[in-house]
């Protein structure tokens, strides 16, 4: 599923960017902060845990299914228990039926690598 999310009160400025392969995160990171976005960086879900435990106040993440230790998708979860007004984009190079099994309904919005750089940017409504 690739829906426009929004925020509730202001556009989106800041994100963070939970990927694990380093060359992926920096490039993204990069790409991004051209656009004009603040980007906070984790190459774990527990270290963006950590990150918005201490203070980080994004307002949306791009998560990577598979990440060492806890998955993309229980990150997550997590976040919608812990920071519910934090929405979440699970980018992924899985395929679709793996996909389709790890999320077990479509109420997570998607975006499959390579990445669409202007797909990810309509959906960050720049």
């Amino acid at each position: 599923m690739v829906a426009s999310l929004t925020t509730e009160s202001q556009p989106v400025e800041e994100l963070l960017l939970v990927e694990d392969e380093e060359i992926s995160r920096r490039a993204l990171a990069l790409l991004l902060h051209s656009k004009g976005y603040q980007i906070r960086t984790a190459a774990s879900a527990e270290e963006a845990l950590q990150l918005l435990n201490h203070g980080g106040h994004p307002q949306m993440a791009l998560v990577d299914l598979d990440l060492p230790g806890m998955s993309g998708l229980e990150l997550i979860k997590r976040l919608s228990q812990q920071h519910p007004a934090i929405p979440a984009v699970l980018i992924t190079a899985s395929s679709i039926e793996r996909l389709k099994e790890a999320l077990g309904d479509d109420s997570v919005t998607y975006l499959r690598k390579p990445l669409d750089f202007n797909r990810l940017l309509n959906l960050l409504h720049v």
